[in-house]
């Protein structure tokens, strides 16, 4: 498996979990497809990619911007770096889902958040915890 085969996978693969969360949402298996199907795969596929370029490791590429960009010149670390945020972004929506289905957020407002979450994660976040402080109308609620 080379990385170039690796991300077209991620990006195919990683539809499912998000029709998932827009269609199924209440479907008793959504979230556990999503959190230990999909993101384990993802997971398990970002650490082959990892492992295979271990020994070239270096502590230092993530301390400036200009090491951060030399790194991601390997397509091994740039098919890693787009699983991580595939991962992530779609652990955002499992929690997203989750949450506003505990809090008898709309599904229609709780699915208008999943594209932002999906192409600008923290974006799709933000307007979660927007509406989740609107909802219960305290800050302080929002970290329960």
């Amino acid at each position: 498996m080379n990385a170039s085969s690796i991300f077209s996978f991620g990006n195919s693969f990683v539809l499912l979990g998000w029709l998932l969360l827009i269609i199924l949402p209440h479907w008793k298996f959504t979230q556990g497809l999503i959190l230990h199907g999909i993101i384990v795969l993802f997971a398990l596929l970002y650490t082959y990619l990892l492992a295979k370029d271990i020994g070239s490791f270096d502590p230092n590429s993530f301390s400036t911007l200009a090491n951060v960009k030399a790194l991601f010149q390997d397509d091994n670390a740039v098919a890693a770096g787009w699983l991580h945020y595939l991962a992530f972004d779609l652990f955002v929506g499992a929690y997203i889902v989750r949450e506003s289905i505990k809090l008898n957020i709309a599904r229609w407002i709780y699915s208008l958040m999943l594209p932002f979450t999906f192409m600008f994660g923290p974006v799709g976040y933000l307007l979660f915890f927007m509406v989740k402080v609107s909802k219960t109308k305290k800050i302080a609620d929002v970290h329960h």
